[in-house]
């Protein structure tokens, strides 16, 4: 009899273990989870705040007011922050088809390295117009103007008109209004020809 009290006070012993293990388990878990929340929460406060720190550079406004005769690109704004990145917030179909979630800016030109200037420009004789970037390297990228009016999307081509010494970019400059860009040795290079690289009559 003795003997059957021993097991059976064992087996108790052992589920009391067992039940006590389980709920350290459990417990351990809720805290695991709780601190990667915690984390998720501080690593989302920290890119917040590191986005607060950057300093505006450049705002552009008001892109679709005053079209005269322009194409609308369904912009609301254009913001060169100092750390080089361009931020552009889209309206309508550019929204729908460039926003990801719910977020407010999308970057065109994220891939393309860091901006020093960015500019609106007009091209061509068809109402066209693009976003053009001086970047850190000396190059310059563009949003494609066609497939932004046309298809409300961005396309980006870098390196336009070929070279990686430009300095400053001045729109209206030439003697028809053109856009110019100026080397670093003062060379001028009208870039109206480079930003309709999509024109169908250059295809012929």
């Amino acid at each position: 009899m003795k003997r059957i009290y021993t097991i059976l006070l064992a087996l108790v012993m052992t589920l009391v273990m067992m039940m006590c293990m389980t709920a350290c388990g459990g417990k351990t878990g809720g805290e695991d989870a709780a601190a990667s929340a915690d984390t998720e929460a501080a690593d989302t406060q920290g890119e917040a705040e590191q986005a607060d720190a950057r300093t505006v550079v450049k705002t552009i406004e008001g892109v679709d007011e005053e079209l005269e005769g322009r194409e609308p690109l369904m912009i609301d704004s254009i913001t060169l922050y100092d750390d080089g990145t361009v931020a552009v917030v889209p309206l309508d179909e550019l929204k729908k088809n460039e926003a990801k979630g719910d977020e407010e800016a999308v970057y065109p030109f994220e891939e393309s390295g860091k901006a020093t200037d960015v500019l609106v420009v007009d091209y061509g004789d068809e109402g066209y117009r693009t976003i053009i970037a001086l970047m850190d390297d000396g190059t310059i990228s563009a949003v494609n103007g066609r497939a932004l009016v046309e298809d409300h999307i961005f396309a980006v081509l870098d390196t336009v008109a070929g070279r990686d010494n430009f300095v400053r970019i001045e729109a209206g400059a030439g003697e028809d209004g053109e856009t110019v860009a100026y080397t670093d040795d003062n060379e001028e290079i009208v870039l109206d020809y480079s930003l309709n690289f999509d024109d169908p009559e250059q295809e012929n």
